[in-house]
C-alpha cells in the first residue's frame, strides 16, 4: 500500500496497543462513539511501521491490533445489509472506554500514592523471614498437578496468541475502480461473476469485489441480474465517475 509524503510520524512511550488507539482518538478531536476507522486505522499502521523502521520491537499485539483495525476497515467500507445491523467498531469502542476507564482510575490512584509520600513519611518495614514448609510429595496427587500445569500452559497460549504478519495490500482499489468503471463504459455492460471466476488471486478478487460496491454507491455503475444464481451484468450508472471525489476519498482511506 502506497501512502503519501506528510509529517513524520511522533512516537511518544505507549504501553499497549490500546494506549496507541486512544492516544490516536485524542489527537484527531474524535467521538470515540464514531471513530474514523479508516483514519485510525491508517495512522496506526504508519506507528507500526515507524516503530520497524527505528529498530525498536514490536510486541505480538500491536500487530493483532493492527490487523484487527484493517479487518474492521473493510466492514465499513461495505454497505449495511439491514438497519440496525450491529456496527462493526462496537467491541473497539468498548474496549477503548474499559481501558479509559483503568486509565483514568490509575492516574488517580499514582496521585493518591504521591500525597500520601509527600505528608507521612515512610515507615519502617519489620523484617519478615519466611519459613519453608516441608512438603509430604506422599499426598501430593501427581495427576491433578499435571491437569494444572496443562490448564495454567492453555490459559497462557491463549493470552500470548503468535504475531500475526500484515501483509501490504498488492491491488489498490483505485485502479481497479477505474478499470471497472472503463470496461463498463467502453463495453457497454461488463459480466461481473466471469470476471471474479477468472481471478486466481483471492486479494483480488475481494479488491474487486469492494471496488464494485463503490461505483454502485457512487452511482458510477448499476446492477443487473435477471434470475437468482444468474450472472450479474455491470451496465452504466446515472452518475459519471468523478475523479476529484475518488481522489479525496482515497486520500481519506490512506489507499
Amino acid at each position: 500500500m502506497q501512502r503519501g509524503t506528510g509529517p513524520p510520524v511522533e512516537l511518544p512511550g505507549f504501553t499497549g496497543p490500546l494506549d496507541l488507539l486512544l492516544y490516536l482518538v485524542q489527537k484527531n478531536d474524535v467521538s470515540i462513539y464514531d471513530i474514523p476507522i479508516a483514519l485510525v486505522c491508517d495512522q496506526f499502521h504508519d506507528h507500526v511501521e515507524a516503530m520497524e523502521e527505528l529498530d525498536l520491537e514490536v510486541a505480538g499485539e500491536y500487530l493483532w491490533m493492527a490487523a484487527w483495525l484493517l479487518q474492521l476497515k473493510s466492514k465499513m467500507l461495505l454497505p449495511r445489509v439491514r438497519e440496525g445491523e450491529e456496527d462493526p467498531r462496537e467491541e473497539l469502542v468498548e474496549r477503548l472506554l474499559a481501558y479509559r476507564r483503568v486509565k483514568v482510575l490509575a492516574a488517580m490512584l499514582h496521585d493518591r500514592d504521591v500525597v500520601r509520600r509527600l505528608l507521612w513519611s515512610p515507615a519502617v518495614a519489620a523484617t519478615f523471614v519466611p519459613q519453608e514448609t516441608e512438603v509430604d510429595w506422599e499426598d501430593v496427587d501427581l495427576r491433578l498437578l499435571a491437569r494444572t500445569y496443562l490448564d495454567a500452559m492453555q490459559r497462557f497460549r491463549a493470552a500470548h496468541p503468535p504475531p500475526l504478519t500484515v501483509a501490504p495490500l498488492r491491488f489498490r482499489l483505485r485502479d481497479t475502480m477505474r478499470r471497472v468503471y472503463g470496461t463498463v463504459s467502453r463495453e457497454g455492460s461488463m459480466a461481473l461473476l466471469r470476471d471474479l471466476h477468472s481471478r486466481a488471486d483471492s486479494e483480488e478478487v475481494v479488491v474487486l469485489v469492494v471496488a464494485t460496491l463503490e461505483l454502485v454507491r457512487l452511482g458510477a455503475v448499476c446492477v443487473d441480474q435477471r434470475r437468482p444464481f444468474a450472472e450479474i451484468y455491470l451496465r452504466p450508472g446515472s452518475k459519471p465517475l468523478d475523479e476529484g471525489r475518488l481522489s479525496l476519498e482515497e486520500e481519506a482511506r490512506g489507499a
